[in-house]
């Protein structure tokens, strides 16, 4: 009986509790809504809490939510980088909200060395970040020229010519690029889609990438791609498609069209090779005679029957633009396709990009896929695993080249080419009747037909690239977190040359066809571990944030290279198709470095930050007995707006330093990858002489005492931020100190070898960066935001290591220690006291005997503007970067003066001169002002300083004949030295974004199209028609390149 009752008291009290429970339930209400931004997209991972309670979410993919609230709720929104609103629920059952953007708040998070995330007001060095969003619009073909303009220190150099890398430099340095937190040395960027891209962040310093070692010697680029585990809960798809076009050019090089090939005005078809009968036919230049229709015989002129030479026709011009005749419209497509999915046990990301792009010059595609799968899961409340895997397919049918030579269509169409023909009228290249072994084209001994070089000297290139991670998480308390991680990066790449016969090279003078073939390994493995801690200490005043970690990177480089000499079988592209026995070479290196670091951030009131990291790396490149070497750095700075009573229009002010010391084990030039060996000396193989084998032994003595270079950074900086953060700067000044570095001292042959490698050259960087954004306006529906980015460097040799005699050092080659490295040394013309021109008998300028420093090479500084004008559904971008300063040399510009093909050599004295010729009279017509010496003579040192000066001048009256005027006078190396400034409007983005409101219950959640351009407009300082983007970071000449165009097409962006 008492068993029953206690029953039925158990019964009553389960029966209360869900009669409770029910109640309760009945008590709340359901809440639907949409989170919008500014420009009123959706925000997936908006955090929405119950306020007092624990209860909450967080929007989906597409912005929405839904929630069950109590009667009477206040929910809190919130985002990082916008501010939090309260809304009280009451009645309501639908919520629209959008969410303004908080200045102050913007960019707070950040990612640091190691993949580490840091609130950004507590960094001591330059940090500035550029969101993916900002490179899935106006997509280009590779995502690194995306970043030009984009990042204050950051300077890219791009390229007008097909498939070819843009260069990242840092602070005048090339970078450590970094993805998902693992270092990628040899990664050209073509493997990372731009719409996988969740956030790139700039580490601007050797303080800020001291931690990756002396891999960060120089910076780095830190590239975050997209994650399940940042991913909102739910599952969404995403479809992104560029298409754009290559069409108008900014810059083609123009060639005169009034005289044909030849020489001294005369020109007359034989075979158009040696011994043919003709005159100035073959290896010609532009000189020949004039287009007037006078009757010549021609490379299509008809052949009489009776005496089997050509019948002369009328001398007309037909090229009028032979080059842009043969470019063709480029194309540029990119379609990427993604799916995210996140539950409360982890997430998955899949994403395909395809991207294809045809080049303006016929023959050449490149076609490139890349699979990425990425995933977390949640083993346990303190367990958890993420991992990605990536596959890069890339096959290019052809890649072009456009250097001076042969292989060029700008060579053989624009310089030497002529305008007596028009190239469309060879577009079938082989003689009729000698397919595979005659070309058919309007010269027989150097020039090639474009069309043949386009579909007969192929350079197909094949990749495989694979990159990928697994990282274990484990959570070993509050204050204890650590991972261990083994990344993996490798690529197989097969780049084969398919040279038909008769096309003719600097290195194929027999015209007998080639097959070379080149295959390429490379694998990089890192495998390390990262223990993290965290507290806080007296009433939370005092902060403290610790890592120890370590690394084992291993890095293995393979090569093999065969090649024919003649091919047996025309059009038979194997190596036992060879005339000649073929002796491959191969190449194999492999290198490892075991690092241990740790770094420390102290934090005082959240205002008062201090940072310190150190690392200890074992490198297997360097003499055992020095391979091991330490390196630290610190960086501090201050929140002084949370420390003083400043004026109301300051918002936020901080000031930092920064100090470190990077060593690297780098053993040789700048622009060497692999200097795995250099540090002991040993033979190298493969050579034969006489069709004997022999070994050779380095000219550059080993040294057993060689020690790591440094790299000591000193860097400051301020942040500020005014009127409620409608303006804002980011400022640093820093000075980057290399040395002693590794280095070759050169000495006398006579000794038997060339130099030694030493430590003791040591060189120096200092410069500037600097980032102004602005808010000019901001209404509900309008805004404006604008972001400038400024920049410049110079480079300075500060010392040299005394000689072995104890003699010191004062100069390297011409550059004076505390000189400029980019100093351009060259002879000069010599000029009078007054600066006129100095003659010769033979009325050419007199040249210099010794070299001047004539400027300096690189670029002094950079400037970008980026605009954004948003109203309502509508915004609008576009960007503006310039660099200013740097001289160079401009080769189409000379090249063009000595064929005869520059479109201003047409002057009347140019005919002048050709009458003269033919008839046989003075063709001297052109008179270059300045003055010939009557009497005396200047006598100089070797350095150019004038010793005596006893010259008597009169004005010069020696004349020259206009085609030695051309050729030594205007294609003369000092008229044709030129300022890289330049300026380009670099991109143009208006888009449409369909209002949330529209695709309310449809399939889709989201949708924008876009209209973009890039490089649509292009102003230089001086006159060229060159792309000076290419050369504004180095030291050397320019060269011929395929035209620059501009691009332009559009976006489409669907969400599901």
């Amino acid at each position: 009986m008492k068993f029953f009752c206690t029953a039925k008291r158990a019964c009553l009290l389960t029966m209360l509790v869900w009669l409770l429970a029910l109640s309760a339930t009945y008590a709340q209400s359901t809440v639907t809504g949409t989170v919008t931004d500014e420009n009123n997209q959706p925000m997936p991972g908006v955090s929405i809490k119950v306020k007092g309670s624990n209860n909450g979410g967080t929007t989906n993919t597409n912005g929405k939510f839904s929630l069950a609230v109590p009667a009477n709720a206040t929910l809190v929104f919130s985002f990082i980088g916008y501010r939090p609103k309260e809304i009280v629920v009451g009645t309501q059952t639908q919520i629209e909200l959008k969410l303004e953007p908080d200045q102050a708040n913007l960019n707070e998070v950040v990612v640091t060395a190691l993949g580490i995330k840091k609130e950004k007001k507590r960094l001591g060095y330059a940090v500035q970040e550029v969101k993916g969003d900002a490179l899935q619009k106006a997509i280009s073909p590779n995502v690194v020229e995306s970043l030009t303009g984009k990042v204050a220190g950051l300077t890219v150099t791009n390229s007008s010519d097909f498939f070819s890398d843009p260069k990242l430099y840092l602070r005048g340095k090339k970078p450590l690029i970094v993805i998902d937190g693992v270092p990628s040395t040899t990664t050209d960027m073509w493997n990372i889609s731009s719409d996988d891209i969740e956030n790139i962040s700039v580490l601007k310093g050797a303080a800020a990438s001291a931690l990756y070692g002396s891999l960060g010697l120089n910076g780095a680029v830190q590239i975050s791609l997209k994650s399940s585990s940042n991913a909102a809960k739910g599952t969404t798809m995403s479809f992104n498609s560029s298409t754009t076009f290559q069409g108008g050019f900014i810059r083609i090089p123009k060639a005169q069209t009034q005289y044909g090939p030849g020489d001294a005005g005369e020109y007359a078809f034989g075979t158009g090779g040696p011994g043919g009968g003709g005159i100035n036919d073959f290896d010609y230049s532009v000189w020949g005679p004039k287009f007037d229709g006078r009757l010549l015989p021609q490379y299509d002129s008809p052949i009489d029957a009776s005496t089997g030479k050509r019948i002369p026709t009328p001398w007309l011009s037909r090229g009028a633009d032979n080059l842009g005749n043969f470019m063709e419209t480029g194309l540029v497509t990119s379609n990427n396709f993604s799916v995210q999915s996140r539950g409360e046990s982890g997430g998955v990301t899949l994403s395909d990009t395809y991207k294809y792009s045809k080049a303006s010059v016929p023959g050449a595609k490149l076609n490139i896929n890349t699979f990425r799968l990425n995933g977390n899961l949640n083993l346990s409340d303190k367990l958890s695993v993420d991992g990605s895997l990536q596959h890069t397919y890339e096959y290019a049918s052809n890649l072009p080249r456009n250097n001076y030579g042969p292989h060029s269509p700008i060579y053989n169409l624009s310089i030497w080419g002529g305008a007596h023909f028009d190239i469309r009228d060879f577009k079938d290249y082989w003689a009729p009747g000698k397919e595979g072994i005659k070309q058919r084209f309007v010269e027989n001994w150097r020039y090639n037909n474009p069309y043949m070089l386009a579909n007969e000297w192929k350079r197909p290139y094949t990749k495989n690239d694979v990159l990928g991670f697994l990282k274990l998480n484990y959570k070993i308390s509050d204050k204890f977190d650590a991972h261990v991680r083994t990344s993996l990066n490798t690529y197989s790449l097969t780049k084969d040359e398919e040279i038909s016969m008769d096309i003719y090279d600097y290195d194929i003078s027999d015209r007998g066809g080639r097959y070379r073939h080149n295959e390429f390994g490379m694998l990089e493995s890192n495998t390390d571990f990262l223990i993290k801690y965290h507290d806080n200490f007296f009433n939370d005043n005092f902060n403290v944030n610790a890592t120890l970690g370590g690394n084992q990177l291993y890095k293995s480089n393979r090569e093999a290279h065969a090649a024919t000499t003649k091919l047996i079988v025309p059009g038979i592209f194997k190596l036992d198709n060879s005339t000649d026995k073929v002796l491959p070479t191969s190449y194999k290196d492999e290198k490892g470095i075991y690092s241990a670091y740790s770094s420390i951030d102290l934090a005082y009131k959240n205002r008062i930050f201090l940072g310190m990291t150190g690392r200890v790396d074992k490198s297997s490149t360097l003499p055992a007995k020095n391979s091991t070497f330490f390196y630290p750095s610190v960086s501090l700075s201050a929140v002084v707006s949370d420390m003083l009573h400043l004026p109301k229009a300051i918002n936020f002010l901080k000031l930092r330093a920064a100090y470190a010391k990077v060593g690297s084990d780098k053993i040789g030039d700048d622009g060497d990858d692999y200097d795995v060996y250099n540090a002991v000396n040993s033979y190298t193989t493969g050579s034969r002489n006489r069709n004997l084998p022999i070994a050779a032994y380095p000219s550059i003595i080993d040294n057993p005492n060689l020690k790591p270079e440094f790299n000591t950074t000193y860097e400051y900086g301020v942040e500020a931020r005014f009127l409620n953060d409608r303006l804002g700067f980011d400022f640093s000044y820093y000075s980057n100190n290399y040395g002693p570095q590794i280095f070759t001292q050169i000495f006398s042959q006579t000794s038997g070898y060339t130099g030694i490698r030493l430590n003791g050259r040591t060189t120096q960087r200092r410069g500037f960066d600097f980032s102004f954004n602005a808010t000019p306006v901001k209404t509900d529906h309008f805004s404006w935001l604008a972001l400038i980015n400024v920049d410049g460097g110079k480079d300075y040799l500060k010392s040299l290591p005394a000689l072995a005699d104890g003699s010191p050092q004062l100069k390297e080659g011409r550059t004076p220690v505390g000189g400029r490295l980019d100093n351009y040394w060259y002879s000069d013309w010599e000029k009078s006291p007054d600066g006129q021109l100095v003659m010769n008998a033979d009325g050419l300028p007199r040249i210099t005997d010794y070299d001047v420093n004539i400027g300096n090479q690189k670029t002094s500084f950079s400037v970008s503007m980026n605009n954004t004008f948003s109203y309502k559904n509508i915004s609008l971008s576009f960007l503006v970067d310039g660099r200013f300063g740097g001289i160079t040399y401009d080769r189409f510009e000379r090249d063009l003066w000595r064929s005869g093909s520059h479109p201003d050599a047409v002057a009347p004295e140019r005919e002048l001169s050709n009458i003269a010729y033919a008839n046989g009279t003075d063709p001297r017509t052109m008179l270059i002002p300045g003055l010939k010496i009557v009497s005396g003579e200047a006598k100089y040192d070797p350095d150019g300083n004038m010793l005596s000066d006893t010259r008597v001048f009169a004005p010069n009256d020696y004349k020259v004949d206009y085609q030695t005027w051309a050729k030594q006078y205007m294609a003369a190396w000092q008229n044709n030295v030129i300022d890289k400034t330049f300026i380009k409007l670099r991109e143009v983005v208006l888009t449409y974004n369909v209002p949330t409101a529209f695709l309310k219950n449809k399939f889709l959640k989201g949708a924008s199209l876009s209209f973009v351009g890039r490089n649509l407009y292009y102003w230089t300082k001086d006159k060229t028609f060159g792309d000076l983007d290419t050369y504004s970071m180095s030291t050397g000449d320019t060269d011929l390149q395929q035209p620059a165009q501009r691009t332009y097409g559009f976006n489409i962006n669907l969400k599901f």
